[in-house]
């Protein structure tokens, strides 16, 4: 395996590549518009990609306009507010493709964005031909690796799902091939700008594409090099190109840096808590070569790939001196994929995802091209054990497929003994032509495999996507219609309730459309104090790339965070778990389902149940900026409870000491009341909550409030918030054999209902295991549910394998809603898993009265007045009686800096997460100003990278200029 960097003339191979891709892209993508779907999936990219694609353009828009005025580094709109320059670092700044949407007009935006899609894809295509003309390779042969390159599992998802992450595809092959120019003794400067693309593209795709060109390095030199290579001029050259690329890339890096550091990304559990991984995944591998369907499931490892691409790795190690570097690439590959260790630590020691794998697809594709190319000098014994080795392959997938049914695997077989075939037919040379019959096999294999993928009716990735104008229905629709004519101003926050769907079926998170404020947010890299903040109170919708949601419908945080207005689906989920304080305040023209249950005793349209949108309002949304001369200290606030933290946030403010000195102590007398509770089951036994071991999947549970019946209980409990608080949850999962007997047992026991009854004891036992084995059981994962009349409330402990959205839960308080005045007796509890849970928990009960209402009044009073929102920044004016603390819901960060009357002052975090300031008494003018973290420092060295820069052009010209 020699690489040339000999100039070829030949272009007609880019052409024959140009109409290939044209077909696979109608395979690809042709699929989803020929069933009447869009390219747009309904989760990361209608909540990230596309509407951040759409903002960007407007902010470099502006700043074409306007390049010498102040631009926008903080978004009110993202969530709480958030830097626009790490959000925008991390989806558009460094893509080159987001740059093409700037030849569309705004209102094409949805379509260039698809056509971005395929662009990438087909620029991926081309980096392959180009790297393969480092080699002697055919025309045919080049342009069949790059559809094994294309159409794969990874990109069939990816390049829709992740956009960006196609590019992966585009830089390796430029990296790969710059790094060999060095080796071979070449110029460094093509690797410096390849590494600087790498590292301004994305910089977590900057880390995996770094190691796996450090991979590269040590590999190549280790089966090459080892024994030729000019150690000294090789490691200066590498070492130039690399800190070139840093110095220039360090005005994206640095910010990127320091925000992932004060991320919630930052301290994730590495590889979700695995040591190995389940015993299905070891199962599914084989099969997942060539039929990679399920990516979650499979950890990312479903490579998917064309089926002669299992051909081509069996004619390397048939050849393996001949092709040493891919030998032992794709057998270290194969051992890094069994080890859960490795996916997290490719993965920035996060979740076991292996995204990693995108590296694998360049040594498998020029394997099926060193095989396509050599097929006509196959030896019979070649053959003889290539198909030797076909064999044992498909019993290995024979036997997974006993445990698991795949329909999508039929095709893929074929594929491979047809192309085995052929090649047999090659050498015993029956056909002519033999190119052509390898290319169409091949051509048909990556067709069927792209459209398998992208029919929406098996089930899979594509019945998620958006269908035509779908995209643009939601942007105008997302509430209804009932954000016309709201005011825009950041003042103030809107949200949605808890498990309910405005527009079903869509993951609908991010709002850059409407000009409200939402408080959801759903971005890769979120705030680390406000994650903190919602964990100590024990926000069961938290994860790490969505910190707050709807706060579990929570009404004093609700009214914190300045949720003035929430939205409603009359027919969804949780349709009347309205918050204390909120009211009715519009309604969509009503929609009636006849179908649907309706009253029994309607006689007309006007007594059945109407769907409709509704928008709730309250007056008792804190402002974003106020003033707290009560204080709580940050020893005395981690005493609390989840709920009486909750509550505490309208009686005091909480700082450190220093800030809080001589400010008067919080009064939280009476905020909240523990409620006597019970848990009983169907059995009529009183259940040990640190014993609770549930073997049978039909036993329920009641959580009962035996004092609530007492008038003197029920009249203290008026005007509540129910909580329930799990300060603990330890949960045992059964073993796979108690689990397994467990099962058979209810079995017996149900069988004995009915005479006659009996159950195939074996048929069962086999039914079971096969279950748990392809679902990873025994496992972590489990449900606490509790229903009330407003809904079902859930704790749920994720799977291992939800990757990013795994977090482990130990604890979680679960709001069932607010109670005016009938305060319930007991609710449903429902624990989901067979096993043993350990629980350490409280009933509260949150007094919304009197008192919290005059502590809202009183902030509402002391809001900071004369609110000017400008670039970056937001003032406004107020009169202190007393020394105190100005406070916020503005999340905290080290970017923000503080002016009080014209003077700069130190800012302190306060309620945990928020952006505050401490005041002493009289009239003041305060001025908050947001500057990027790091940019600064990341602009000299960038400037000063510039200067190395051409300090080294101009000495490698003079290098260049000296007689050999």
């Amino acid at each position: 395996m020699e690489f040339t960097f000999k100039k070829q003339r030949n272009y007609r191979v880019y052409l024959f590549y140009t109409a290939v891709f044209i077909l696979i892209a109608l395979t690809m993508y042709g699929t989803y518009l020929f069933t009447g779907n869009s390219l747009i999936w309904n989760k990361d990219p209608l909540n990230q990609h596309l509407p951040l694609l759409a903002e960007y353009r407007k902010v470099i828009s502006a700043f074409i306009q306007h390049p010498f005025k102040t631009h926008p580094m903080w978004s009110w709109k993202m969530g709480l507010g958030a830097d626009t320059f790490s959000i925008f670092s991390y989806y558009t700044i460094g893509d080159v493709f987001t740059y093409l949407a700037f030849l569309f007009p705004v209102t094409k935006l949805v379509m260039a964005y698809q056509l971005m899609i395929i662009l990438r894809l087909y620029c991926a295509g081309l980096a392959f031909i180009w790297f393969a003309r480092h080699f002697q390779l055919k025309d045919w042969v080049m342009v069949a690796g790059s559809v094994v390159y294309l159409v794969n599992s990874y990109l069939l998802y990816a390049s829709l799902a992740q956009p960006f992450f196609t590019t992966t595809f585009i830089l390796f092959p430029i990296l790969v091939v710059q790094t060999e120019r060095v080796l071979k003794g070449g110029s460094w400067w093509p690797l410096a700008g390849a590494f600087f693309w790498m590292l301004v593209n994305n910089y977590y795709l900057a880390y995996v594409l770094g190691l796996g060109t450090i991979i590269f390095l040590v590999l190549r030199i280790a089966t090459h090099y080892w024994h030729r290579l000019d150690w000294g001029v090789t490691i200066l050259k590498l070492a130039l190109a690399t800190i070139t690329s840093l110095l220039l890339s360090a005005v994206l890096l640095i910010p990127e840096i320091i925000t992932v550091m004060h991320s919630t990304r930052a301290g994730s559990l590495f590889a979700n808590g695995l040591k190995t991984y389940p015993a299905y995944y070891y199962l599914f591998l084989p099969k997942s070569l060539i039929n990679g369907g399920q990516w979650s499931f499979m950890f990312w490892s479903a490579l998917g790939i064309v089926s002669i691409g299992f051909l081509g790795i069996v004619y390397i190690y048939l050849n393996v001196r001949r092709y040493p570097l891919i030998a032992v690439a794709l057998v270290l590959a194969f051992v890094m994929l069994l080890i859960p260790a490795v996916g997290a630590f490719f993965n920035g020691m996060m979740a076991a995802s292996n995204r990693w794998t995108l590296l694998i697809y360049l040594p498998l594709s020029m394997a099926v091209c060193f095989l396509l190319q050599n097929a006509g000098d196959l030896s019979r014994h070649q053959l003889l054990m290539m198909t030797w080795v076909t064999i044992g392959y498909l019993l290995v997938v024979l036997i997974s497929y006993f445990f698991k049914n795949d329909p999508a695997l039929f095709v893929p077989v074929i594929c491979l003994l047809g192309s085995l075939l052929i090649l047999w037919l090659l050498h015993s040379q029956v056909i002519v032509h033999p190119a052509r019959w390898l290319m169409a096999l091949l051509l048909a294999n990556a067709g069927f495999n792209a459209i398998y993928a992208a029919f929406p009716y098996n089930g899979d990735f594509a019945s998620a996507m958006l269908t035509k104008g779908q995209y643009q229905a939601i942007t105008k629709q997302r509430y209804g219609g009932l954000d016309q004519g709201l005011s825009k101003s950041p003042t103030y926050r809107v949200s949605t309730i808890s498990q309910n769907e405005i527009i079903p079926d869509i993951l609908n998170d991010n709002d850059l459309s409407t000009g409200l404020h939402n408080i959801d947010s759903y971005y890769s890299l979120q705030n680390q104090y406000l994650g903190d903040f919602s964990r100590s109170l024990q926000n069961t919708q938290y994860q790490a790339n969505v910190p707050l949601r709807q706060v579990d419908d929570r009404s004093v945080w609700l009214n914190f965070l300045g949720v003035r207005y929430l939205f409603v689906q009359s027919n969804g989920d949780n349709a009347l778990k309205w918050p204390q304080g909120y009211f009715l305040d519009q309604s969509t023209e009503p929609q009636y389902d006849y179908d649907a249950p309706q009253p029994s005793n309607a006689t007309q349209k006007t007594d059945l149940t109407p769907i409709q949108t509704n928008r709730l309002k309250t007056n008792q949304a804190f402002p974003l900026i106020y003033w707290q001369d009560q204080a709580i200290s940050k020893h005395r606030y981690q005493k609390l409870s989840p709920t009486e933290k909750e509550r505490a946030l309208a009686s005091g403010v909480v700082a450190d000491n220093q800030a809080i000195k001589g400010l008067t102590n919080a009064n939280l007398k009476g905020n909240v009341i523990k409620v006597k509770s019970q848990i009983i089951s169907n059995r009529f036994n009183v259940i040990n909550p640190h014993h609770l071991q549930l073997l049978d999947a039909d036993e329920t549970y009641k959580l009962v409030f035996p004092d609530v019946a007492k008038k003197a209980v029920k009249k203290q409990l008026r005007q509540t918030e129910l909580h329930v608080e799990f300060a603990s949850i330890k949960y045992h999962p059964l073993t796979l054999k108690e689990q397994l007997k467990a099962e058979i047992d209810h079995l017996h026991q149900t069988a004995q209902f009915n005479p006659g009854g009996m159950i195939n004891h074996w048929s069962a036992y086999y039914k079971y295991w096969r279950y748990h084995l392809i679902n990873g059981s025994p496992d972590m994962s489990y449900s606490l549910q509790i229903k009330s009349k407003y809904g079902t409330e859930k704790i749920t402990q994720p799977k291992q394998s939800v990757l990013s959205f795994f977090k482990v839960v130990k604890n979680g308080t679960m709001n069932i809603g607010y109670f005016e005045k009938d305060f319930p007796q007991q609710l449903t509890f429902v624990p989901t898993k067979l096993g043993t849970y350990d629980l350490k928990y409280q009933v509260v009960a949150e007094k919304l009265g009197t008192k919290y209402q005059k502590e809202v009044k009183t902030i509402q009073n002391h809001r900071l007045k004369n609110l000017k929102f400008e670039t970056n920044q937001v003032s406004g004016e107020i009169t202190t009686p007393r020394v105190g603390i100005l406070t916020s819901s503005i999340p905290y960060s080290s970017g923000w800096e503080a002016k009080v009357d014209g003077k700069v002052v130190k800012t302190i975090r306060t309620n945990q997460a928020f952006l505050g300031v401490r005041l002493p008494a009289g009239h003041h003018r305060i001025v908050f100003t947001y500057h990027v973290p790091g940019l600064r420092i990341g602009i000299t060295i960038s400037l000063f990278g510039l200067l190395w820069t051409f300090l080294m052009a101009v000495i490698t010209w003079l290098v260049r200029r000296q007689p050999k």
